[in-house]
């Protein structure tokens, strides 16, 4: 009871009085064992210069001490770094609420550690057969995705699945929602991030993501265990607006210790290195502040990690769904074990 008042407490003074960001994404790692076709991030393959695991440790301490709520590890694939365990472990006892995505395909051995020390684990799943092998260019990782999810919610962990859209997987929204139901776990859907020059070719016509979108819409509405939003749902479909919070409400570390936007569309620059300043320096610099700025007002964003922080953090939005039933507040509460 005590770890969610401590949240809220975190967020209110967030949200009515600093202004600053309440949730840290980390990128771990640029390794990974896969080679998905719609991704970026492997091809880099370096690895190189990485944040040390005791790096890391005091990042989490500084974020603790400037009011951070939550902490974020992806990648690549987090789980290639020996010190995943220890990195989660100490971020869950500084109290922030813990998160990690993984691909799946090496969950099942570490699953009652991560269960231990991660209040959710995403798991990126992009089809409901082993056609997911062929996108993700690692035979097998389909099956070893499940069985993580399985070996991890056997041991006590919460899981969601997440699963990106792109020309690639156009008619999985529905296998999807039927996996996610047989295993017990809730599900995302995500459009496919463009990254120009790579996978401009996969990328959905507006129309198509529209189609899509309101697809799951309906299946969410049937009952299906769909993690999105109504409110994201219908931006998607109907070009609902929303101002951009981002800055507002999370940054984003990559490994290397960069602070910087989260595929922001219009502004890329980099905002500080925590190797050369502290956490709190950065956000308080005048690039941070120019940031904050150029994103105000902003709504080119698709992704769900923009675009829900964003309404979360809307006031209007906030009182309006205070009054509707069933409470989204509650079911975001519920959703996410809070």
């Amino acid at each position: 009871m005590l770890r969610p008042l401590s949240y809220a407490h975190r967020y209110s003074y967030s949200r009515f009085w600093s202004r600053k960001p309440i949730l840290l994404t980390h990128s771990l790692t640029s390794t990974c064992n896969c080679e998905c076709q719609i991704c970026d991030v492997w091809r880099s393959r370096s690895g190189a210069d990485e944040m040390k695991t005791d790096e890391v440790l005091r990042m989490l301490e500084e974020a603790r001490k400037l009011n951070f709520v939550t902490y974020l590890a992806w990648g690549g694939e987090p789980l290639m770094r020996a010190d995943i365990t220890d990195i989660l472990e100490h971020a869950h006892e500084l109290g922030l609420y813990t998160s990690v995505i993984t691909n799946g395909t090496l969950l099942s051995e570490r699953a009652k550690d991560i269960s231990k020390v991660a209040d959710l684990t995403w798991v990126s799943l992009d089809h409901f057969s082993d056609y997911h092998d062929e996108m993700r260019g690692f035979e097998g990782a389909f099956d070893r995705a499940i069985d993580g999810i399985i070996q991890l919610r056997n041991s006590g962990g919460r899981v969601v699945i997440n699963c990106v859209l792109s020309k690639l997987n156009i008619n999985s929204v529905r296998g999807m929602c039927e996996l996610a139901r047989s295993l017990g776990v809730k599900l995302a859907f995500d459009p496919m991030e463009i990254f120009p020059g790579l996978n401009e070719e996969y990328a959905l016509p507006r129309s198509e993501c529209r189609r899509l979108f309101a697809e799951v819409f309906k299946l969410k509405k049937a009952g299906f265990p769909i993690l999105n939003s109504y409110d994201y749902l219908e931006h998607i479909i109907s070009d609902r607006g929303y101002s951009c919070a981002q800055p507002r409400v999370f940054i984003k570390v990559s490994e290397t210790g960069e602070v910087e936007p989260f595929w922001c569309k219009r502004d890329n620059r980099v905002l500080g290195n925590l190797r050369k300043q502290s956490l709190g320096s950065i956000l308080h610099s005048r690039s941070f502040e120019e940031f904050v700025k150029i994103t105000d007002g902003c709504k080119l964003c698709s992704n769900s990690s923009t675009v829900e922080a964003s309404m979360f953090y809307s006031a209007r939005r906030f009182f309006v769904n205070c009054l509707k039933m069933p409470n989204p507040i509650l079911r975001f509460i519920a959703d996410f074990g809070l």
